[in-house]
């Protein structure tokens, strides 16, 4: 059994509040929708939860099999995609996600299954740096969704996606996401519809 808790865990940048006070336990299956206006610290309790930045009040740890994970081992248990995830853009599609599950374990039996799953076969071999930006968001989050993890982080997942698009990709969400965390930072309907709400504009 795995699980996600934060105590009464805050965010301060100078002597601004971005939130206060957030208490959240999210057991494998739970899913969760972080909504907010721009600038109210979606992306940054994200990183929080990703173990890429510290609180300045509050806690925020993992148990796994009643015992908690280690701060600094807390990334061997996630699988994230934003817009500050960086691609290698000289890197084709089959060499970007080669040099990827060389650090992560896929949840496919071959990795180059990724590609046919996006639906990118026709631009496998093209430098990254020539994709679109719908496209490049289907790569980044195909790359998170079939990483092993415990955890899956998704900060505004479909933003540039036609409908279409993203359609197709909420649905190997919904079906791929297995038995993880499923947290999304976002405000579009259609990424956090059915979901359980937390509001950090109300923080």
């Amino acid at each position: 059994m795995f699980s996600l808790t934060l105590e009464n865990t805050g965010k301060k940048f100078y002597r601004r509040w971005l939130f206060r006070n957030v208490e959240l336990r999210l057991q494998e299956r739970d899913s969760l929708a972080l909504t907010g206006t721009n600038g109210s610290g979606k992306s940054t309790l994200m990183r929080i939860i990703a173990g890429q930045m510290s609180a300045s009040e509050g806690k925020c740890y993992y148990i796994q099999n009643e015992k908690k994970i280690p701060y600094e081992q807390m990334y061997r248990h996630i699988s994230w995609t934003g817009p500050q995830i960086m691609i290698y853009p000289d890197f084709n599609l089959s060499e970007h996600i080669n040099l990827h599950f060389q650090f992560k374990k896929c949840l496919l039996p071959n990795p180059s299954e990724i590609i046919s799953l996006l639906n990118l076969e026709e631009h496998a071999d093209k430098k990254l740096r020539f994709y679109s930006s719908g496209m490049l968001q289907r790569v980044k989050l195909g790359l998170a969704l079939f990483s092993h993890s415990d955890i899956l982080l998704l900060d505004e997942p479909t933003s540039n996606m036609d409908e279409k698009n993203a359609i197709f990709m909420l649905s190997l969400i919904e079906e791929y996401r297995q038995n993880r965390i499923l947290i999304i930072a976002s405000n579009l309907e259609r990424e956090i519809k059915g979901m359980k709400i937390l509001n950090l504009s109300g923080q």
